[in-house]
């Protein structure tokens, strides 16, 4: 028995050291191309910038333009501490430990939300399958968006065990350091209790006061009143971004009406509407308005009635901040991890009538998605981020979210 137990601890040690070597030679060869013009650089300039008092958002020639808040400027200053290529390096290593972190997270939130009847490994492990492509976008392009799942996560952890401060801590962060988020903080201040709203208040006006206390006050105004002219804008003022690159209910609407809209360099043309081209303003302000009334709504209606959090509901919040987004690359929809795993964890059996193959259509839509360029070739794949079978696929997600409460297999706990 003690000489098997040896054994396995041997094997298991040596394949964590394989690994470790395989992650560092990694981390090595994408640090290795890391110069400006890489979505990495943005976020050690911006940190550098910020350090020693320069503008954040005038970026260098050939360099991506900085479209983050000052916050998250003021937490890339760890970064700045090391030379470009070794904080790369040390940022990869980091993210790949994020990536067990987010999988762990995810399985331990959605045993909480049904301790009656725990998924077993089976869907965290098609989940990891499904979202791979995107987590594999996000180390190759050395991104931050695992950092900022990661503390969604922690925030949506920390809702369903009560501790309400924390939870709003990690959300405001997340948010402070990229803006999506922010639907997660509407999700805290409908379904917890008045006490997220007193904090969302202090922990917004911390992130808001940091940078400015440490850059001076009117340097650290300035900056918000840039960041807001050079990312915030250009979406309040009713801009889109209609790139095949770009998954959200906007590009999705505009490329499919107006010809030519998305400007790619690509010869495809995903208008299959034209018709409806002078209306794709229209079109999309009350599809939006709907959708997010839709969100709200049910929202609402689950803490008047006194719902539990569920684990669709939670994944309806991710869909909810993609789909809205003004921007959603493909290395964005690392959250679908969290959110596949909780329809992979749905049992068929419980589900009588339409509901089981719609079930099995967005398994099949998943794992479509799931696909890398890769797998399917690079015309394949143009045409459907053109077509916007990734939005296609959220949206069916989403709905179906809604009817969660039909299906009766949610078993949660309320905050």
């Amino acid at each position: 028995m003690n000489r098997r137990r040896g054994l396995g601890f041997w094997i298991r040690a040596l394949i964590a050291i394989l690994l470790i070597l395989v992650v560092g030679a990694a981390a090595a060869r994408r640090a290795a191309k890391q110069g400006v013009g890489t979505d990495f650089h943005v976020f050690w300039q911006a940190g550098h910038d910020f350090a020693h008092g320069l503008p954040l958002y005038q970026p260098l020639p050939g360099a991506r333009r900085f479209i983050y808040p000052p916050f998250a400027a003021q937490v890339f200053q760890l970064l700045s501490l090391f030379p470009l290529k070794t904080a790369a390096w040390l940022f990869y290593v980091a993210s790949v430990g994020l990536i067990l972190v987010a999988a762990r997270l995810t399985r331990v939130i959605v045993q909480q939300l049904e301790r009656g009847r725990p998924p077993g490994r089976l869907p965290l492990v098609l989940s990891v399958m499904v979202s791979a492509a995107f987590i594999l976008d996000n180390l190759v392009h050395v991104q931050v968006n695992l950092l900022t799942f990661v503390l969604c996560l922690l925030g949506i952890q920390s809702l369903i065990d009560r501790r309400e401060t924390a939870a709003t801590g990690w959300l405001v962060a997340a948010t402070a350091i990229k803006i999506t988020p922010v639907f997660f903080l509407v999700w805290a201040v409908i379904r917890g209790s008045r006490r997220v709203t007193s904090s969302l208040a202090a922990f917004g006006a911390l992130c808001l006061s940091l940078p400015v206390l440490q850059r001076g006050f009117t340097q650290g105004t300035s900056d918000l009143t840039a960041y807001y002219q050079a990312f915030l804008q250009q979406f309040t003022s009713g801009g889109v971004i209609a790139s095949f690159r770009n998954q959200n209910l906007a590009g999705m609407i505009y490329r499919a009406l107006i010809p030519s809209a998305s400007g790619d360099v690509y010869p495809y043309d995903y208008a299959y509407l034209p018709s409806l081209a002078a209306a794709a303003p229209w079109v999309y302000r009350v599809t939006a308005i709907l959708l997010l009334a839709v969100f709200i709504a049910h929202l609402l209606r689950r803490r008047i009635t006194r719902q539990p959090i569920g684990k669709l509901e939670i994944g309806s919040v991710f869909l909810a901040s993609h789909l809205l987004s003004g921007i959603t690359w493909k290395a964005h929809l690392v959250t679908l991890l969290f959110v596949s795993y909780a329809f992979f964890s749905l049992d068929p059996k419980r589900m009588p009538g339409w509901r089981r193959p719609v079930l099995w259509l967005a398994w099949g839509g998943m794992v479509v998605i799931g696909l890398g360029r890769d797998l399917i070739g690079t015309g394949l794949h143009h045409y459907m981020a053109g077509y916007s079978v990734y939005v296609w696929v959220m949206l069916l997600l989403f709905v179906l979210s809604f009817v969660r409460a039909n299906m009766q297999v949610d078993k949660s706990v309320s905050p």
